[in-house]
């Protein structure tokens, strides 16, 4: 049985290709559930004006430059 040399060539190209098109995907899939759990709470600072996200879900958070406490500007 004769095995023509194209095909040598081809089928493994194609077979690691699907193999990195499989694993993007699931690289996709894992980023975009990684980035859904991630909520962030945007605080703006009343003395320093500084701005500051949050991961935690609570009503105040203290500012990183000062730290007074700060009510929640907006949440994403």
């Amino acid at each position: 049985m004769l095995i023509d040399p194209l095909h040598l060539i081809i089928l493994p190209m194609a077979l690691a290709l699907a193999a990195l098109f499989f694993a993007a995907w699931l690289y996709d899939i894992r980023s975009v559930r990684r980035r859904k759990k991630k909520k962030e709470t945007v605080y703006r600072c009343m003395d320093c004006h500084c701005i500051y996200t949050d991961t935690h879900h609570t009503p105040l958070a203290r500012c990183p430059k000062c730290g007074k406490q700060n009510a929640a500007v907006r949440q994403r």
